[in-house]
């Protein structure tokens, strides 16, 4: 009893679209759906995820702003330590305060402490501006991964939407 006609469905189970084209099936626009849904889930884990890494670094670069201004104020006291013993030892000899050699001891403790301090505080600060620039990123990385997410959801919707 085959008169040749179709029985109002596609071969593969789909709905006729109105105007008798065959279109994606319920079942396909639900999956597509759940998929769309799943990838818009990961891109906002990805970017909370992001986010929390994002605020660890900028804590640990306002951690470090205080570590390195710390540093330097304790680097500076031992380095007046130093120079304040360099002077006591100087005058219990009553050695010659105007002395070249006296003064060059002097200088020279001066300048390996101020040295250290720097050195030891621009370190610090270094990885202050690291930290501060990794925080940036991550960010932005997380920015995309939600942006991302959207076009691949959407996309795949539109697949669906296309019949493929």
């Amino acid at each position: 009893m085959d008169s040749g006609k179709s029985s109002g469905g596609s071969a593969a189970g789909g709905a006729t679209m109105p105007g008798g084209g065959s279109g994606p099936s319920i079942l396909s626009l639900a999956s597509a759906g759940l998929s769309a849904y799943g990838t818009i889930l990961k891109g906002q884990g990805e970017q909370a995820a992001d986010e929390y890494k994002a605020q660890s670094l900028e804590r640990a670069a306002q951690v470090g702003t205080v570590k390195a201004a710390q540093t330097g104020a304790q680097l500076t006291e031992r380095l007046n330590n130093t120079l304040g013993n360099i002077d006591a030892v100087r005058a219990a000899a009553h050695a010659d305060p105007t002395s070249p050699t006296g003064a060059a001891i002097r200088d020279t403790a001066e300048y390996q402490g101020t040295r250290e301090k720097t050195i030891t505080v621009d370190n610090i600060l270094e990885q202050t501006a690291q930290d501060e620039s990794d925080a940036a990123y991550l960010r932005s990385a997380g920015k995309y991964a939600l942006l991302t997410s959207d076009i691949s959801a959407a996309a795949g919707i539109g697949k669906a939407l296309a019949g493929g």
